[in-house]
């Protein structure tokens, strides 16, 4: 099992939006999902899900979904993205996304990925 974040420049389109979220259920990947600019997805699965999800969301013409970085899981099964509920889940704001990944203990890790640690 493995963690992934993945951004794009923006997650706007209702329609293609809707689609990554119906990817994500036929991958079997759970995650979370920052809409607007930019786009931001932490999700999880195998790697083989993660790379059916992936090239699904690349048919969508999200060519610029770029992937950020990738981490075995080793959290405790209680600790997961999205609470390892399959299918994207949408959050409100950055600030949202961050503190969810708080509470399973991998704020840090994303924040420094993401390029949004201290003294960056």
């Amino acid at each position: 099992m493995f963690t992934e974040i993945c951004s794009r420049r923006d997650i706007s389109n209702p329609s293609k939006f809707r689609r990554l979220k119906r990817f994500a259920v036929q991958a079997k990947v759970s995650g979370l999902v920052k809409t607007g600019k930019p786009g931001v997805a932490v999700f999880e699965g195998d790697k083989e899900s993660i790379k059916v999800f992936l090239e699904n969301a690349r048919g969508l013409r999200y060519l610029d979904f770029h992937h950020v970085a990738t981490k075995p899981v080793v959290n405790s099964v209680e600790k997961r993205v999205a609470d390892a509920q399959i299918g994207l889940h949408e959050v409100e704001d950055m600030n949202e996304l961050v503190n969810l990944l708080d509470n399973i203990g991998e704020k840090e890790w994303f924040r420094k990925e993401i390029g949004m640690s201290r003294g960056q």
